[in-house]
């Protein structure tokens, strides 16, 4: 019979043993990292390796969704906040979307408790994110790649581009309508066409009403699959981008990407920030006039592809992604070595 100091010794010994392998499975969970669906977006590496670091882009309307969330946590992933969908993580305003009734289960969970940071499109972050919270100005549409969105030298059919899809045959107002500015954009499609006969192509309001003086200037089509869509950024010679609750206008980015000098509402939720001196211009319904102005004088000299391309992109805004999470994140919590990476980017 063993004594009993070494019976505590192997028990000492077992469980150690147990940490030891409690401590391996994790970091081997968290080298398999789940591909997952939004609201949820994986972060890859400059290798396209997924980080274990997730982002939240939008509430959780699928009852699902939270044991999703739960499981990846069992597996080793962590997570971050992203400003993707109209004010998330603040009210959204739309009063077309379910989300705008905050009595709903989507609104039960506390994000800011199930992330470790926030990468936001707001001028006035503290409005909508605890000031305590860690932060970041970063938006899905600064990774717009602008390798593949390429400007060509035709000759332009239209002078601008405008993207609000229908929300029905009727026309009438909706999700779409609200958050592209529709009845806002009927003024200044009036001025635009009636004062500077410029001619636009509107994408998804096929058969809606526009301005009388915009008849015969205007084409309207119907939705566009993304292969199609993007082949009008070629077509015009600028967008116009009138929309108030977007967070993260993709077709802004995509534009400059193809040399398009941007018209943008001063008062959108997110991609404020792309309008300089370099690309374009912003207005506000009292303004327009004097601004579309100014915009068409100097069409030909603005460079939005440049100004892209300096500061925004994969790699720079990557880089920026890349210092966010090293600051906030334990090397320990990792599945990787990020002193390895150049770069992260989201999987869009």
């Amino acid at each position: 019979m063993l004594p009993i100091y070494k019976y505590t010794l192997i028990i000492i010994l077992v469980i150690l043993l147990i940490i030891v392998l409690i401590k391996i499975i994790k970091k081997l969970r968290r080298k398999i990292v789940p591909h997952m669906k939004r609201p949820f977006l994986n972060i890859y590496t400059d290798k396209d390796v997924k980080l274990n670091i997730v982002f939240i882009t939008h509430p959780f309307t699928r009852p699902e969704t939270i044991k999703e969330y739960e499981n990846a946590v069992d597996n080793g992933v962590k997570f971050l906040g992203m400003s993707s969908y109209s004010e998330f993580p603040g009210p959204i305003s739309n009063p077309f979307d379910l989300l705008h009734d905050r009595t709903i289960d989507a609104w039960k969970h506390d994000y800011f408790k199930l992330t470790k940071g926030w990468c936001h499109c707001f001028r006035e972050p503290d409005k909508f994110i605890p000031k305590d919270t860690k932060k970041i100005l970063l938006s899905e549409s600064d990774f717009a790649n602008f390798e593949y969105h390429k400007p060509d030298n035709k000759p332009k059919q239209y002078d601008f581009l405008y993207i609000c899809l229908k929300d029905n045959d009727k026309c009438e107002m909706g999700w779409q309508g609200y958050n592209r500015n529709w009845e806002g954009a009927q003024k200044c499609l009036d001025i635009m066409c009636k004062k500077y006969g410029l001619k636009g192509l509107i994408i998804g309001r096929i058969n809606c009403k526009v301005p009388d003086s915009c008849h015969n200037i205007l084409d309207l089509t119907d939705f566009q699959e993304y292969a199609t869509f993007i082949q009008n950024y070629n077509k015009c010679k600028f967008i116009f981008v009138p929309n108030t609750a977007d967070a993260s206008p993709r077709v802004m980015t995509e534009a400059m990407c193809y040399k398009k000098p941007i018209l943008v509402n001063k008062n959108i939720v997110g991609g404020w920030k792309y309008v300089t001196e370099e690309t374009g211009e912003d207005f506000i319904e009292d303004n327009f006039e004097e601004k579309l102005d100014k915009f068409i004088k100097n069409l030909d000299k603005y460079k939005a592809r440049e100004y892209f391309i300096k500061n925004y992109g994969a790699e720079n805004s990557g880089k920026r992604l890349l210092q966010f999470i090293k600051e906030n994140f334990n090397k320990d919590e990792l599945n990787l070595d990020l002193d390895t990476v150049s770069y992260l980017k989201p999987g869009i």
